[in-house]
């Protein structure tokens, strides 16, 4: 599901002839279901959403829906997967883009804030609903965590190399860095504010640069 698919509304195909390809009518149908996956599971929470409301938000038909995917859960945990790669690849892409570490971690965290703020129905599905998806979902979420933990963990190297002195990260810190930004960033979408996220920057960078580099950096980081 592309971000700008996200973004858009869920139009069907053109009426009649079109010189569109298979592979591209296919495509299509599916990012459709992509994004209607999330909004059904925004507007009604995982377990009393059907195929019937994700067809109907995606304006196919359920044999469309079953060439695609094999279940509501297997459609949405692609989605899932879809939408937490792309933003863990725009972080990555901002955050390794500045010469400093400690530009690279405020990039990235704004990136990862902007994101969310701009797809709210994929906020609320993929930061609530995905905890009530069952067990295959908890796998799917563990590991975009994991990766975000090893994200954290690069940079950690990444700041030893560029600032001496820097206190070396027990294993511990990266993945309780990883679950407090989730769990920020849960609370304020649980509490209609997905549009607000951008005003957690501040506290974000300072967590993570706290954890990466010491109070000294991190509270010179968010005064300036």
């Amino acid at each position: 599901m592309s971000t700008t698919t996200q973004a858009a509304s869920v139009d069907r195909l053109p009426r009649g002839p079109h010189r569109l390809s298979r592979d591209e009518v296919v495509s299509h149908q599916r990012e459709r279901l992509l994004t209607a996956v999330a909004a059904a599971v925004a507007a009604k929470g995982y377990g009393p959403t059907t195929i019937g409301d994700i067809t109907r938000r995606a304006r196919v038909s359920r044999d469309t829906f079953y060439e695609q995917f094999a279940s509501k859960e297997q459609c949405f945990l692609a989605a899932y997967d879809e939408m937490t790669s792309a933003l863990l690849a725009e972080i990555v892409a901002v955050g390794t883009s500045q010469a400093d570490y400690v530009d690279g971690v405020r990039d990235g965290i704004r990136a990862y804030l902007k994101f969310w703020s701009e797809h709210h129905d994929a906020a609320r599905a993929f930061t609530i609903d995905i905890l009530a998806a069952g067990e295959a979902a908890h796998a799917h979420r563990d590991r975009i965590l994991d990766s975000m933990t090893r994200l954290f963990s690069s940079i950690a190297t990444r700041a030893a190399a560029e600032q001496g002195g820097t206190p070396t990260v027990p294993p511990v810190v990266p993945r309780a860095i990883v679950v407090a930004t989730v769990d920020l960033t849960t609370e304020c979408v649980r509490h209609g504010r997905t549009g607000a996220l951008p005003e957690l920057e501040d506290d974000l960078v300072y967590l993570w640069l706290m954890g990466l580099a010491g109070h000294d950096t991190a509270a010179r980081a968010v005064a300036g």
